[in-house]
């Protein structure tokens, strides 16, 4: 089961949904988090994201960020009247100043906190809980006071991120430390992180063959295609269907022009997705650039018709860059 990341500004609902129709393979998605502490009284166009009539193509599971009971229980609340009987408590946020506030990844670095919290929600809420988390704030030893109090609890899936919160998307992926959680984790575990192509999934897969969830982020910006491939396990299709790619970018440009009222806005949000579309393609440094100083919305789609007729999809599907800073998981 492939599961989509929720990346915060990039997999909202219209990215979904323009993604669902014209792909295929993705099993569910979180929704990017929610703040808590919106107080008892939740406005619903703050959940728009979440909307029913936005998220009939792709099951998602919604997501909220917070630090107490106090602040999580009256949005869980309101999701779970409203039809959503799961809810992801976000964990694993490496932004720093999210992690200050002990919120997301700061949260790790108090077991206590994270064991109160926990027994209040299972206690006070109907909804089923999952969590998304990194191996810890600072270090990865954090995880070996966390685990026993993860166990503790029926929680539906734990999804690891297999870094630390102060490593951001930096350095490498600690696998040693996730085998210890694979080992003595009670709830099932989602992998998350660092799945580009093929070959970085079937290396996870055959290091843990008993991990039948995995999540996608980053990997599916660079190339949509990313989770077809991993369930049909070959590429070579891929440069038959380029069609699908153009369709879906169309699309979302489409959706992005309805839900984003400035045309400053628009513009950089598109851009902001080109940074990962255009390193599928050869001569992406070149094509990116040229993106970037696009000074409107005819311009930068001038543009990418240029790359439709030109381009070539890239064989192999690796990213050549190292990638800009989401703000996710």
């Amino acid at each position: 089961m492939i599961f989509l990341a929720p990346m915060q500004g990039y997999t909202d609902f219209f990215f979904r949904n323009a993604y669902s129709r014209h792909f295929s393979g993705i099993d569910k998605s979180i929704a990017p988090f929610i703040p808590s502490g919106l107080g008892e009284q939740i406005k619903h166009r703050r959940i728009q994201d979440l909307w029913k009539e936005n998220n009939e193509a792709m099951p998602v599971d919604p997501q909220v960020l917070g630090k107490s009971a106090r602040e999580i229980s009256p949005i869980a609340n309101y999701l779970y009247d409203y039809g959503y009987d799961t809810l992801n408590i976000n964990m694993g946020c490496p932004i720093a100043s999210i992690r200050k506030k002990i919120r997301g990844a700061g949260i790790l670095a108090y077991p206590e906190m994270v064991e109160m919290l926990l027994e209040k929600l299972f206690n006070d809420l109907p909804n089923k809980i999952s969590l998304k988390i990194r191996l810890g704030n600072e270090s990865a030893d954090e995880i070996k006071e966390l685990l026993p109090v993860f166990n503790q609890f029926p929680l539906k899936e734990l999804i690891i991120h297999p870094r630390i919160g102060t490593q951001m998307y930096d350095g490498t992926v600690n696998l040693e430390t996730f085998a210890w959680c694979v080992k003595n984790a009670k709830a099932p575990i989602v992998y998350s992180g660092d799945i580009f192509d093929l070959d970085s999934f079937n290396r996870l897969k055959n290091r843990f063959p008993t991990i039948e969830h995995w999540m996608l982020g980053r990997g599916v910006l660079f190339s949509p295609f990313l989770p077809e491939i991993i369930k049909r396990q070959e590429t070579d299709w891929v440069e038959n269907e380029l069609a699908r790619f153009w369709l879906f970018h169309a699309e979302l440009v489409n959706q992005i022009c309805t839900h984003r009222e400035r045309p400053n806005n628009q513009l950089n949000k598109l851009k902001e997705y080109w940074r990962y579309f255009s390193q599928a393609f050869e001569n992406s440094e070149s094509y990116f650039y040229q993106l970037s100083r696009a000074s409107d919305i005819e311009n930068f789609i001038k543009l990418t018709d240029e790359i439709r007729e030109k381009a070539t999809w890239r064989a192999g599907l690796k990213p050549k860059q190292k990638f800009a800073f989401i703000k996710s998981l």
